[in-house]
Order: C-alpha cells, then structure tokens, then sequence
C-alpha cells in the first residue's frame, strides 16, 4: 500500500503552477512584437511590384484572386508550372521563362 505523504499534496500544485507560468513566457516571447524576439512569421500584405517575383516571368494581370486561382488551375491543368501574387496592379499569374509562350497560347486561345 502506497502511502501519500503532505510534500506530494504541496509539490503538484506548485508544479503545475509553475509549468502554466513557463507556458505563459513562452507564448509571450514567441508572439512578442518585439524586433527579432518572435519566432512567428510575419507576413508583409502589402501589394508587390510586378517585377519583384525574381525569373518568373508574368504572363496576365486579373482584377481579383478567384479570377488568378481558376487560371493558375488552367496552367497547372496542363503541366504549366504557375502561381498568382498580388500586385499593385491586381492579381497577376506568374510562370517560369520557358514556359511562357505556352503559358500565354494556352490562356489566349481560352
């Protein structure tokens, strides 16, 4: 038979006390707004310039992102290999150079 002693009753609470404390600093440090103290990516929302995607090469500029998802589906529909980014000038579908003018036949003639 087991026998509890006073110091388990007293030494659980104040672990776990102290565990929820530890929780606490560590989610104040990882979602901290401090300058280099999170570890939480941030994102910067604010529209791009065209030319800001490196060697992707732009092909088409749409006004809103559903109009971007159906041609990037389109693209990749057809083993194109494309992404859309949001630019200062709408949503613009992206692909790699060697696939451009198949990229802009297959979305002229659609």
């Amino acid at each position: 038979m087991d026998l509890v002693y006073a110091e388990q009753y007293f030494l659980f609470p104040v672990v776990a006390i102290a565990l929820a404390g530890v929780m606490v600093l560590l989610c104040r440090w990882a979602f901290s707004k401090a300058k280099g103290g999170s570890l939480v990516r941030r994102v910067d929302t604010r529209p791009a310039d065209r030319d800001a995607f490196g060697l992707l090469t732009d092909i088409r500029t749409v006004p809103n992102y559903n109009e971007a998802r159906v041609l990037v589906s389109k693209l990749k529909t057809f083993g194109i290999k494309a992404t859309a980014a949001r630019t200062k000038d709408g949503w613009t579908i992206y692909v790699w150079p060697r696939d451009e003018a198949a990229a802009r036949g297959l979305l002229d003639h659609s």
